[in-house]
């Protein structure tokens, strides 16, 4: 019964993704990819759960309160999704059915490969303090139905909110999961976000090939070497690492699907131009990838002045720095914010003062 309520909420996961991405992603009479939507729609999920969390969550209300909330965009975005987005929904199945049909051997490849790796990180053991406080951290949301306001390890109440965590909701969002579902913390973690982000990152990777290579072939061959990549690159705090070992964690989720998705989204400009479109998607992602981990505070902001700045200069297009520097005031705020907090500026407290 477990595994069978686990694989409805893997795929329920995925539909809420596609949903919150359609607004993103999907435009009349253009081409749009489905790894983008899906890509796109997780951090869009996870921003606006933020939204819905941090009130809560600050003002000292129970999980379940948080639960009741979060019900009705968890309901509503879909429906509206799919009366909005139905016909283009319907013609993309029919185009990937083609292409299936097409490159059998290319897809067969593709999903036994992800199949393997999602089997691999749901089965392997990991003992790390930083998997076992995750996890400990969402059994203790459930079990005391409050949010963040106990210690994971000791049960024992916080004086005040750890700020390194507190802006993290993406593990708050684990713990609504297992109250709507039943389902234990440690298999809603563990086995069912640990394939999220799995299926995720190949689809990307996937995609990538795609974008480089017409011919299925060298695609298949630059998709094998990503893998292997990821499967041999192990060392300390590697992306790769991460991912193979601690693949529900928020550091997997901004070391492997926002990095390598803000690096799609580059393609696309390079490929489209600037658009507002692109830069709507980019400023989504890094907001949403905020609320995954504090990592982002330092990678993203890296990556989207590595990337996005040469390339306005080399195009000649100035007026695109000021733009993607709006898309990491998330990411800034959230340095500031924690800097204040280590310094001992202010406080955020568990109880009314």
């Amino acid at each position: 019964m477990i595994i069978l309520k686990a694989a409805l909420l893997l795929l329920v996961n995925f539909i809420l993704y596609a949903s919150f991405g359609s607004f993103f992603e999907i435009r009349r009479g253009s081409k749009w990819s489905l790894a983008v939507t899906v890509g796109v729609g997780f951090f869009a999920y996870y921003a606006v759960f933020a939204f819905a969390c941090l009130p809560v969550m600050l003002t000292y209300r129970p999980l379940s309160l948080l639960t009741g909330i979060w019900t009705a965009p968890c309901i509503i975005v879909p429906v509206i999704s799919a009366a909005v987005f139905r016909k283009e929904w319907v013609a993309k199945f029919r185009l990937i059915r083609q292409d299936i049909s097409e490159n059998r051997g290319y897809y067969a490849f593709v999903a036994l490969i992800t199949a393997a790796t999602v089997f691999l990180v749901i089965m392997s053991y990991n003992f790390t303090l930083d998997a076992a406080y995750y996890v400990a951290g969402v059994t203790t949301n459930v079990d005391t139905n409050m949010i963040n306001v106990y210690d994971p390890f000791t049960g024992g109440w916080l004086d005040h909110f750890e700020l390194r965590y507190v802006f993290a909701t993406y593990y708050a969002n684990d713990a609504v999961v297992c109250q709507l579902s039943h389902l234990p913390a440690l298999v809603e973690t563990k086995s069912v976000m640990s394939a999220v982000v799995m299926i995720i990152v190949n689809m990307i990777y996937a995609h990538i090939t795609r974008f480089f290579f017409e011919d299925r072939t060298r695609a298949l061959l630059m998709y094998i070497l990503m893998v292997l990549t990821n499967y041999l690159f192990i060392s300390i705090y590697t992306a790769s690492n991460f991912l193979m070992t601690r693949t529900y964690e928020g550091k997997s989720v901004v070391g492997n699907i926002a990095v390598i998705l803000i690096f799609v989204l580059y393609m696309s400009m390079t490929q489209d131009g600037a658009t507002t479109h692109n830069i709507v998607k980019l400023f989504i992602v890094c907001l949403g990838c905020a609320t995954a981990s504090s990592t982002a505070n330092m990678v993203i902001p890296a990556e989207v002045a590595v990337i996005f700045i040469p390339y306005a200069v080399i195009k000649k297009q100035l007026k695109l720095i000021p733009k993607v520097l709006i898309c990491i005031i998330p990411e800034i705020v959230m340095m500031l914010v924690y800097v204040l907090y280590v310094k001992g500026w202010f406080a955020v407290y568990t109880f009314p003062r």
